[in-house]
């Protein structure tokens, strides 16, 4: 055992490495170029020897701190944790680690996360942006930091900066699917909101229905902070008033929300009332039927936020990326229990 601090050094020599190797294996690059067992035997020997990185002289030499910053809109939705989740493991396959924090939808907090990031010099921003929040990205672009912004769209924004799914075609596919499966009276219920992705969702459906149905169609919009104190009302009338026979949940947390009151009232599905849910999430698997949901690509989309950051001569492949309909028996009229 050394007596002080163990250095890449250290374990090349007793190794009879070179330094580079083991900074290649520790620092997570060029794994499929390297011996398997060469990098197991560095590994093994960096835990027994407790070997840290010094941050402090890598950034000094390299000019960079191997960190990105993640900003999420709201780290207790399920597409933000799972995002999350995935651009960590991306950066970390790239030897980067990430520091999150989440804005939880407000201009302000947003702003003063950026403002600690900027000062840090992290090396990357990928960005949730809320709403009226775009006009706090000009301390970004001032301080040269590569950046990215998921999920959101700003027309003040170049949007080669833009990683997001097609929330118009996403909405498009699921009328679709409600018409040929035999759907009559279709509604969607989303959020009142000013942010593009959910307008472009919103008008998916309401065009699309247009295009589809003679018959009337139903959009209900609620705001974010009523949600739990409107949506079972909202929902009864659909039902009981409007004789909607099929719910669009146009966010997971409506989602959420709208399942327990379907619960509580024992509405069959579809036999009442057919149901398509925004995202996919665990809790769903606990509903009494398997739920038809747009699933949108997290992991192919966080990889391609930190391949732009890390790679500055990166050319896109796409400019949104399109999801997939999950076809369960909840939009399934024939299904029986």
């Amino acid at each position: 055992m050394y007596n002080k601090k163990v250095s890449m050094k250290n374990i090349a020599q007793e190794l009879g490495v070179s330094v580079a190797l083991v900074s290649y294996v520790l620092n997570g690059k060029f794994i499929n170029r390297i011996n398997i067992h060469t990098a197991d035997r560095i590994r093994t020997l960096a835990i027994k020897y407790n070997y840290t990185p010094n941050q402090i002289a890598q950034s000094l030499k390299t000019n960079k701190t191997y960190t990105l910053g993640l900003i999420v809109a709201d780290i207790s939705n399920i597409f933000s944790s799972e995002l999350a989740q995935y651009i960590e493991m991306e950066a970390h396959n790239q030897g980067y680690n990430v520091i999150f924090a989440s804005a939880y939808e407000d201009a302000m907090r947003f702003k003063s996360i950026v403002e600690v990031f900027v000062a840090k010099q992290l090396d990357g921003l990928i960005l949730a942006v809320p709403a009226e929040a775009d006009v706090y990205l000009d301390i970004v672009e001032r301080s040269g930091i590569p950046y990215v912004i998921m999920d959101r769209e700003f027309t003040s924004i170049d949007p080669h900066k833009f990683i997001n799914i097609d929330n118009y075609a996403a909405s498009a596919e699921v009328v679709t699917h409600l018409f040929e499966s035999g759907f009559k009276r279709p509604a969607a219920i989303t959020l009142q909101s000013s942010l593009k992705h959910l307008n472009d969702r919103n008008l998916g459906f309401v065009e699309s229905v247009n295009k589809r149905y003679n018959s009337e169609f139903f959009l209900y919009e609620i705001p974010e902070k009523r949600l739990i104190d409107s949506i079972e009302q909202i929902i009864m009338h659909a039902i009981e008033q409007d004789k909607v026979d099929v719910l669009y949940f146009l966010t997971n947390r409506i989602a959420m929300a709208g399942l327990a009151v379907l619960s509580k009232h024992n509405i069959e599905v579809p036999d009442q009332v057919g149901v398509v849910c925004f995202d996919q999430a665990d809790a769903y698997t606990v509903f009494k039927t398997p739920l038809t949901y747009v699933k949108q690509p997290i992991a192919e989309m966080s990889k391609e936020a930190v391949t732009q950051i890390l790679n500055p001569n990166y050319v896109k492949n796409k400019n949104k990326f399109s999801t997939q309909l999950v076809i369960q028996k909840s939009t399934l009229l024939n299904y029986s229990y």
